[in-house]
């Protein structure tokens, strides 16, 4: 017995000559979807009638609009998508009414439409189809394609995982909840089949928008959701662009819990001294004297320079840290004119910083350690191990013994920046081995060892805290081995999760502080204070990617995506 749907098509899939009248014999849409991944009459002329469920022929939207088959019109087939784009500037029709159109069936990337339309006609006004409740994790692509441009409904909260995209395309990715990396296994969007991840977009194909009409509209400092924030009630349309499963809203979704920023730290408690790690995104000043703009990295010129400097000198003293660790400083000493001179500068009074000398090792960044002249005193001049895997790749540490004020306490403090994860010019060991901890793997072990081997060599013996970007997740080798060298992560007895990174928008950290055991048992405090990792990138200092307006509209010089990594920090008792 033929189904309906197939009688239909051998009724009513004949080229037409003229579009007669709504109601007349039609091509229904899931004849359109099919019930594999490309149309069956891809390329053929069709006529069609369907309700219209979103409309986005505006300027800047996505040059058509959704129809999908009235609940009469729906098939008998779970494969088959009963809805469809419609590829259009034609005018004519409104969502809630139903349509005629005719037009060529084609496939776009993907995306099953109907374009070159020559005709459209209003039919008068129609039901919606009720939505398609949805929950994670979502089926495999197979499936999804049969939901293809129908109305959808999660019937859960959903968390935003990712904003990276929210100032560029005004697109957040959306998952059941936030995704972390686990240990030495990167977290997947994908379990088997299942999809954990979604995005929510903004029915426009507008770069760099003023706005995202799910948000309220214009974008406002105050009005952006963070990563972990979570949304209610997100409906839409199922789409399918630029090789990504998306929802384009048919209605702003509800912000539940915009998972709020996080109050400056507590200053330590009497008798302690804070210790930070802070990769501060490229901080470079040019020649030092306003001008050698642009330089490898960071800012483009001198007012970018200037917004840069700002947020960090917000977030630096507000972290109320008295010997801070930074990564990602522009590899050009420490001389008067060098950055990290220029950014102690602009701290002011009671702030300086480490001598290194010249370039510390050939990379365009190096790592430095500021202070507060009036909490410690340095204790000798700076180390840096240049040799090994410091010759190379990871950049050289820098190692400095301090003494505090008010007792006869030291410590050393040991800076680190592991090489990054990145495959660039990676080959053979150092290449991707896929156990989770991406490429240049053996280089980040050497580093390990290396500061292993010189720590249990270096005399005075006292407590010493060693810090930086490792470039490594918990559990991954490098930890594994600086932990069984004695120095460990006194976050985890008090926060297992904890996290200073988002990468594509799965969390977990790069950051550490790690404690031997004598200065493990001196802690009296440890944090990470989330102001960068969760924050839409379009909040920092860069003038480019923005509309006209928008980059001073919501820039603030305050700490709030001042680097994109938040910073870390242990406070340590300086008593007997």
């Amino acid at each position: 017995m033929l189904s309906r749907i197939t009688a239909l098509l051998l009724c009513c899939s004949a080229p037409f000559a003229v579009v007669a009248q709504c109601g007349d014999p039609y091509t229904p849409v899931a004849g359109i979807q099919g019930e594999q991944d490309a149309s069956p009459l891809a390329g053929q002329s069709v006529v069609v009638e369907g309700v219209m469920t979103l409309d986005s022929r505006s300027k800047d939207g996505l040059s058509g609009f959704y129809m999908q088959a009235s609940d009469e019109d729906v098939d008998d087939s779970s494969r088959t998508s009963e809805a469809v784009f419609v590829h259009t500037k034609r005018a004519g029709g409104q969502v809630g009414h139903r349509v005629r159109i005719k037009g060529q069936v084609k496939e776009y990337y993907g995306l099953t439409e109907v374009t070159r339309l020559s005709s459209l006609m209003d039919c008068g006004a129609a039901a919606l189809p009720a939505p398609v409740m949805l929950s994670f994790p979502l089926p495999g692509a197979s499936r999804l394609e049969s939901l293809e441009a129908m109305r959808v409904r999660f019937s859960a909260p959903l968390t935003v995982v990712d904003v990276h995209d929210l100032g560029r395309f005004g697109v957040v990715a959306l998952a059941a909840t936030d995704q972390w990396q686990k240990d030495n296994s990167e977290d997947s969007t994908m379990a088997g089949n299942a999809i954990t991840r979604i995005l929510l977009d903004d029915a426009s194909n507008r770069q760099n928008p003023d706005g995202a009409n799910w948000l309220g509209g214009q974008f406002r400092a105050d009005r952006l959701v963070r990563a972990g924030s979570q949304l209610e009630s997100v409906s839409g349309i199922l789409d399918f662009r630029y090789k990504a499963w998306r929802i384009q809203p048919d209605r702003p979704p509800v912000v539940v819990d915009r998972n709020p920023r996080p109050a400056a730290p507590r200053a330590p408690v009497d008798g302690s001294l804070r210790v930070a790690s802070f990769n501060v995104l490229n901080f470079f000043n040019g020649d030092g004297k306003g001008g050698g703009f642009p330089t490898a990295r960071g800012a483009d010129n001198r007012q970018e320079l200037l917004r840069q400097q700002a947020k960090l000198v917000s977030a630096l003293q507000q972290l109320k840290a008295d010997v801070v660790g930074l990564m990602e400083l522009e590899n050009d000493g420490s001389g008067p004119e060098s950055a990290i001179a220029e950014l102690t500068q602009a701290l002011g009074v009671p702030w300086t910083f480490v001598y290194t000398g010249n370039r510390v090792g050939r990379d365009a960044i190096q790592v430095g350690i500021i202070y507060r002249a009036d909490r410690v005193t340095p204790v000798g001049d700076a180390v840096i191990l240049n040799d090994g895997p410091f010759a190379r790749f990871s950049r050289p540490p820098v190692v400095q013994r301090f003494r505090a004020q008010t007792s006869d306490f030291s410590f050393r403090v040991m800076v680190n920046h592991f090489k990054s994860r990145s495959c660039r010019n990676a080959k053979g060991d150092n290449s991707d081995q896929h156990d989770g901890e991406g490429c240049y793997a053996p280089a980040r072990r050497d580093a390990a060892r290396s500061l292993v081997n010189w720590l249990a060599s270096a005399s005075p013996r006292e407590a010493t805290l060693l810090l930086g970007d490792l470039n490594s997740y918990a559990g991954e080798s490098p930890l594994t081995i600086l932990a069984a060298g004695g120095y460990r992560q006194p976050m985890q007895g008090s926060n297992p999760s904890h996290y200073t990174y988002r990468f594509f928008g799965v969390k977990g950290s790069l950051d550490y502080v790690l404690a031997d055991t004598a200065s493990a048992s001196r802690l009296t405090g440890v944090g990470v204070w989330h102001i960068n990792a969760d924050e839409p990138p379009m909040l920092d200092y860069n003038l480019e990617h923005h509309p006209e307006g928008r980059a001073d509209r919501l820039y603030q010089a305050a700490p709030w995506r001042s680097s994109d990594h938040d910073p870390i920090y242990v406070d340590i008792n300086t008593g007997p």
